[in-house]
């Protein structure tokens, strides 16, 4: 089998898996913590369509929002299985979501006997870590402008667009800065021309695509 074959072949054994063995489930509302930073995960957690987001709160009291996610077959709680640390990140639903789950021991019982199960979630693990480390990466290394216009991009290119957060603030936490600081390059992208006040408080609208885009590779150059 190929690399793709063995994906799909895990992911509907899998599926087959928790819909054949009475496994326990929780249904967590929008704003109920899937997870808390610090603490000690007792449990694997799987859901077959989850929204949520990842936030990391530093002794400074700053908070970075890793991403906000709509996934598919998603697990909770696997990196802390395989490291035996404590949770790094605070991950908050952000619409109703039922979790199946999964002892401890019962989830090394199903790697062990299913590969193709091992290897399909080895390859959802890889992906989330480097969506997550590129996201840090870039939030990091580049000015706070362009990493506010790149996200504008890729929310109006992409075919599954995010939705705003209802509050500056949070969209602010998603850049790892104050409210203050992320409405100042708004503002300033406004006065440019570039962007726009959508219905929304907090929704962002390009006035033109490109000439963001070309603001972007200007750094790439």
């Amino acid at each position: 089998m190929n690399k793709a074959e063995i994906l799909r072949e895990g992911q509907e054994k899998f599926r087959q898996l928790i819909e054949n063995e009475n496994l326990r489930t929780i249904t967590l509302q929008k704003g109920d913590y899937i997870a808390r930073q610090h603490s000690d995960i007792t449990e694997v957690y799987w859901s077959r369509n989850a929204q949520f987001v990842v936030l990391h709160t530093a002794q400074n009291g700053k908070t970075l929002s890793l991403g906000d996610y709509s996934l598919e077959d998603n697990f909770f709680g696997e990196v802390e299985f395989f490291s035996g640390r404590p949770c790094s990140f605070d991950v908050v639903a952000t619409a109703e979501i039922e979790l199946v789950v999964i002892p401890k021991d019962r989830f090394s019982e199903i790697l062990i006997q299913e590969g193709t199960i091992a290897f399909w979630m080895s390859h959802r693990m890889s992906n989330m870590y480097q969506t997550s480390m590129n996201t840090a990466i870039e939030r990091s290394l580049y000015p706070l402008k362009f990493n506010i216009i790149k996200d504008i991009v890729s929310r109006y290119t992409s075919s599954d667009r995010s939705v705003n957060h209802s509050f500056m603030y949070q969209e602010a936490q998603r850049f790892g800065c104050t409210e203050r600081a992320y409405t100042r390059i708004i503002h300033e992208l406004i006065d440019q021309g570039l962007v726009r006040k959508g219905q929304d408080p907090s929704s962002i609208i390009p006035v033109d695509i490109q000439l963001l885009i070309d603001y972007i590779e200007e750094y790439h150059q």
